[in-house]
């Protein structure tokens, strides 16, 4: 019997065919959706009460932290999905949900502290993935 998987195989040659600004991108859009992932699971997990105390409950939340929370409970999850598989969808998600989040934190700060922290990491994610496209359309460029 042979060991030879030939999902395995396509996805081998399509990796050594990558430049290396693209494998860079590559690898950083999958660290990218185990972020968005973890995110969804911290998200879900204030929802649900799990690891709070009395003080900061969600239901004691203002509204729009709430939206916010559940917002990013849906859609970051989706897009982490998303960019692990490379669906050309994904990046465009999660850039309107970087956005939204944005938008939510500066419209109603109150409330929002949890998220803060979530948005900044965000938004310096964003500046890297412009970085690292930039870099590899560059590259392609020049091939």
């Amino acid at each position: 019997m042979s060991h030879y998987d030939p999902i395995d195989a396509s996805a081998r040659a399509q990796w050594e065919n990558l430049t290396p600004w693209r494998r860079r991108l590559f690898l950083f859009l999958r660290g990218v959706a185990a972020f968005l992932l973890i995110e969804g699971i911290i998200h879900w997990a204030v929802i649900l009460g799990i690891g709070d105390g009395p003080e900061s409950r969600f239901e004691a939340m203002p509204m729009a932290a709430q939206a916010a929370i559940i917002w990013a409970a849906i859609i970051d999850p989706i897009a982490g999905v998303g960019l692990w598989l490379r669906a050309g969808w994904a990046v465009v998600l999660w850039l309107i949900a970087t956005l939204a989040q944005v938008v939510l934190g500066a419209w109603a700060p109150a409330g929002m502290t949890r998220l803060l922290l979530f948005t900044l990491v965000e938004l310096a994610l964003v500046v890297a993935y412009a970085v690292l496209s930039i870099r590899a359309a560059r590259e392609s460029d020049q091939d």
